[in-house]
């Protein structure tokens, strides 16, 4: 139990490395691509499309990260309203739904990987293979999968067992 709780740790801040490091370098990029622009009239030809994929890659592994944090937009209104044993069924629900959307999109997503396989596809100015791009789907989806699986234990275990 105590490795699994390690594991944990390092993925959580591997999540949260990759996030911030890929946000900070694409600023940063953004702002010398500027400067150069502006001041030097030319700028780095290959520098947006490599933000843009920073960025999405950043936003794809962040779905792990937020789920952890059950920072994902949600609606509280029934939270409100329900007893405590009806907000665990709810949340229980909640993660059952968001673990079957993000299996869904692993299987879809790794399918839209394997396409880019085939075509050998390559981004204008890096020329980087599109399937490396599209990796951060199934990849991101399945760090969510995770972690809702990670919380729906968390609060099936919570306080005894549902069907207490």
């Amino acid at each position: 139990m105590k490795s699994l709780k390690k594991i944990e740790e390092l993925l959580t801040r591997g999540e949260e490395l990759f996030c911030s490091l890929g946000f900070l370098f694409a600023t940063a990029l953004m702002f010398v691509n500027v400067i150069l622009r502006y001041v030097f009239k030319a700028g780095l030809p290959w520098s947006e499309e490599l933000i843009r994929y920073i960025i999405i890659w950043a936003t794809c592994i962040g779905i792990g990260l937020c789920a952890r944090r059950q920072a994902h937009v949600s609606i509280d209104f029934f939270d409100v309203v329900l007893s405590a044993k009806g907000r665990k069924y709810l949340t229980l629900f909640a993660d059952l739904v968001c673990i079957s959307f993000c299996l869904l999109m692993i299987k879809y997503s790794f399918q839209t990987v394997l396409g880019q396989m085939a075509t050998d596809q390559r981004s204008p100015a890096m020329q980087l293979p599109f399937y490396i791009v599209y990796f951060c789907l199934p990849l991101g989806f399945g760090l969510g999968a995770l972690r809702f699986s990670q919380h729906f234990f968390h609060t099936w275990a919570a306080d005894g067992s549902v069907g207490e």
